[in-house]
C-alpha cells in the first residue's frame, strides 16, 4: 500500500473531544479480497444524514457502486482501489460528499473520504468518531481545523477488517411446536453475545405456499454476520449449529451457509423460483456444492431448499418477506 501523508492521527475519543458528541453511532467494513469489493455499514442517530449520504455517494461515483437505506443504517458496496470522484457542491452531476479510495492492509481497512460544507463535517468530525473506528487520519491540519462552510475536508480512517457470513435455516418446526424465525434470531443473538461476530441482519424468507409438507406459514429465515479476521468461519457455524440444536423440533432441520457479499446469479435464480414452485432437495445439493456453500444436516436435509433459497436472496429488501407477484409489495412505500 502507497503511504500516505498523515498530518494529524485522532482516536475516536480524541475526536469527540475536539468537537463534542455527534450522530456516527457505528462503522463496520465487511472485505471480499476474491471479488475486490467490499460492504460499509454506518449505523447514525437519524435517517435524514445517511439517506442524503447515500444519493450524493452514489453521484458522486468514486469507488461506491451500490447502496441503499434501512432506517438510520446506510450499506454502501464498494470497490477496492482509488477511483476518480465527480465531487463538489452538490448538483445535479455531483455529489457533495465521496468515497474515493478503499485500501486492505493486513487486518486493517482504510477508506479515504472527501466532503464539502456540511458533508465535510460529516467525515471530518462525525464519522470518525464512529463505534468500529481504529483512528482517523488527516492529511493537512486545515482538513481538521476548517471544517463546514465552504470548505473541503478530506479524512482517512481506519477499521478492522470483518467478511460476510450468511446463514439460511428452514424446516425447524412442526405443527406443534416452534418457529424456525423466532428460533434462528435467538440463536444468533446468543452467538453474538459469545463471539467477536457482529450479528448484523435477519430476515424471514416466505417460501411457496402450495407445499404439502409444510407446517403452517411455510418460512425460511437468515441470519448475516461479519467475522473479525482472528475467528475461522468453521468455528462460527460449529457454534451456531450446537445452539439450534435446542430449538429444532423437526426431523429435517437443516442449515446452508455462504461467505461473501455478492451471491452468485444462478444461486438467485433458484430463490426466486422457490418463492413461486417446489423445487426438489437435489437441485439445491447440487447448487450448494457448484458454488461451495456449507451444508449443515441439524436434525435431517429436508430444509435444504429453503435455506439455500433464504440465502440466496438475502439482500433483495422488502420482497424477501412476499410471496411471488404479492400483492402486498404493490401497497409498499419505498
Amino acid at each position: 500500500m502507497e503511504e500516505r501523508e498523515i498530518a494529524v492521527a485522532l482516536t475516536p475519543t480524541e475526536v469527540i473531544s475536539r468537537f463534542g458528541k455527534l450522530f456516527s453511532r457505528g462503522l463496520l467494513t465487511i472485505v471480499d479480497e476474491r471479488n475486490k469489493i467490499v460492504e460499509i455499514v454506518e449505523e447514525c442517530s437519524a435517517r435524514g444524514p445517511v439517506e442524503w449520504d447515500l444519493v450524493n455517494r452514489l453521484r458522486a461515483g468514486g469507488a461506491v457502486y451500490a447502496g441503499w437505506t434501512e432506517g438510520s443504517t446506510l450499506f454502501l458496496r464498494a470497490h477496492i482501489g482509488r477511483y476518480e470522484v465527480k465531487f463538489g457542491p452538490a448538483d445535479a452531476e455531483r455529489g457533495g460528499q465521496a468515497l474515493e479510495e478503499v485500501e486492505i492492509k493486513e487486518n486493517e481497512v482504510y477508506t479515504t473520504w472527501v466532503g464539502i460544507a456540511g458533508a465535510g463535517l460529516g467525515i471530518a468530525a462525525c464519522l470518525p468518531q464512529a463505534s468500529g473506528v481504529i483512528r482517523a487520519e488527516y492529511p493537512s491540519k486545515d482538513d481538521l481545523e476548517k471544517v463546514g462552510g465552504a470548505f473541503v475536508n478530506r479524512v482517512r480512517i481506519v477499521t478492522p477488517k470483518y467478511r460476510k457470513l450468511i446463514v439460511g435455516i428452514d424446516n425447524t418446526d412442526t405443527k406443534e411446536k416452534g418457529a424456525t424465525w423466532s428460533s434462528f434470531l435467538k440463536s444468533g443473538i446468543e452467538l453474538s453475545s459469545r463471539k467477536g461476530v457482529k450479528l448484523i441482519i435477519h430476515r424471514i424468507f416466505q417460501c411457496f405456499p402450495g407445499i404439502e409438507w409444510k407446517t403452517t406459514n411455510n418460512v425460511a429465515s437468515c441470519l448475516v454476520f461479519a467475522i473479525p479476521s482472528n475467528i475461522e468461519t468453521k468455528t462460527v457455524l460449529r457454534e451456531l449449529e450446537d445452539i439450534m440444536r435446542n430449538y429444532c423440533y423437526s426431523d429435517g432441520a437443516c442449515m446452508v451457509a455462504y461467505e461473501g457479499i455478492e451471491v452468485p446469479d444462478e444461486l438467485k435464480n433458484f430463490g426466486k423460483r422457490v418463492k413461486g414452485e417446489v423445487v426438489t432437495q437435489a437441485e439445491a445439493l447440487d447448487l450448494a456444492e457448484k458454488f461451495h456453500l456449507e451444508v449443515m444436516p441439524i436434525t435431517g436435509d429436508k430444509g435444504i431448499v429453503g435455506a439455500l433459497a433464504a440465502v440466496s436472496l438475502y439482500d433483495i429488501g422488502t420482497e424477501y418477506a412476499a410471496f411471488k407477484d404479492d400483492p402486498a409489495i404493490l401497497k409498499v412505500k419505498i
